[in-house]
């Protein structure tokens, strides 16, 4: 059986006058079912650091507003009738001059309000897909630029289709001659925060490499992964990406840390040399 639930995402926003802010957690209601709890993202979520470039006033604020829901859920559950608590989440999550506020109150029907946060909570603030791809994206355009300083290699890296009977998947860095790929470089960002969606990640990108050099779209060789690690992964993480590592390895695919540039320039430069000896 269905029931009405509120629910409102918390929003971090440190500087006000920027008006930016990062979806951090969310809070959500069940009147009916006197029902009231919240979710709130890691005090060092990496998320929140590089898009704030905040190393210290998020974990300590965090750790303020948590007690804060803490303490609003305990109140919530004293609270009698579905119209009591429904105002009660109203005035707890209206409007406030606070560097956590909320957004405006939304209505969903779930036949279970605690799955629902969970499934809120990912869409709004896990959105590990979304947010994985646009760093990648960002990471790609940082390399291109740094590629695109040697003369001779200027636009020769461009984003690409790999398209065979099996695969189909692009690549923002693949440097072509004669029509068939010489380089191809592909940034990895781990920001997910669980463990099996890391591996699922790294995994994925070996299949669609070791399938198109399969069909003869490309060879194992040529192509380059640039790793961008959690800023402060837990344990579980880095036996993961440890696995990923090995795995590239076993696969005989290159992997370099996003963040050394010189050495993915000098694999990208290597086509020069290449094309020489043709």
């Amino acid at each position: 059986m269905t029931t009405p639930c509120l629910y409102s995402i918390v929003r971090y926003s440190p500087y006000p006058e920027t008006e930016e802010f990062a979806n951090v957690g969310v809070v959500i209601c069940a009147p009916k079912e006197n029902y009231f709890d919240f979710m709130m993202a890691n005090r060092n979520d990496s998320r929140v650091r590089r898009f704030f470039h905040d190393d210290c006033i998020f974990p300590l604020a965090k750790d303020t507003f948590f007690r804060e829901l803490g303490f609003a859920k305990n109140t919530a559950i004293e609270i009698s009738g579905a119209q009591s608590l429904s105002q009660f989440f109203h005035y707890f999550t209206a409007k406030r001059e606070s560097i956590f506020h909320f957004s405006q109150a939304r209505v969903v029907l779930t036949n279970n309000p605690k799955e629902e946060m969970k499934k809120i909570y990912d869409r709004y603030v896990n959105h590990s897909d979304y947010t994985k791809a646009r760093r990648e994206e960002v990471l790609a355009k940082e390399l291109k630029l740094s590629i695109d300083r040697i003369d001779a290699l200027k636009n020769m890296y461009r984003n690409q289709t790999i398209n065979g009977t099996l695969s189909k998947f692009s690549m923002p860095l693949v440097a072509k001659r004669n029509d068939i790929i010489s380089r191809a470089i592909k940034p990895l960002a781990f920001e997910q925060s669980e463990p099996g969606k890391m591996m699922e990640h790294g995994d994925t990108w070996v299949m669609r490499v070791t399938r198109a050099a399969e069909e003869k779209l490309l060879e194992v060789k040529d192509v380059l992964f640039t790793i961008e690690e959690p800023t402060s992964p837990s344990s579980a993480q880095i036996r993961v990406l440890d696995s990923i590592k090995l795995n590239l390895d076993k696969h005989k695919i290159a992997h370099i840390p996003a963040s050394d540039h010189r050495s993915a320039i000098e694999f990208a430069s290597n086509i020069i040399v290449d094309r020489s000896k043709h």
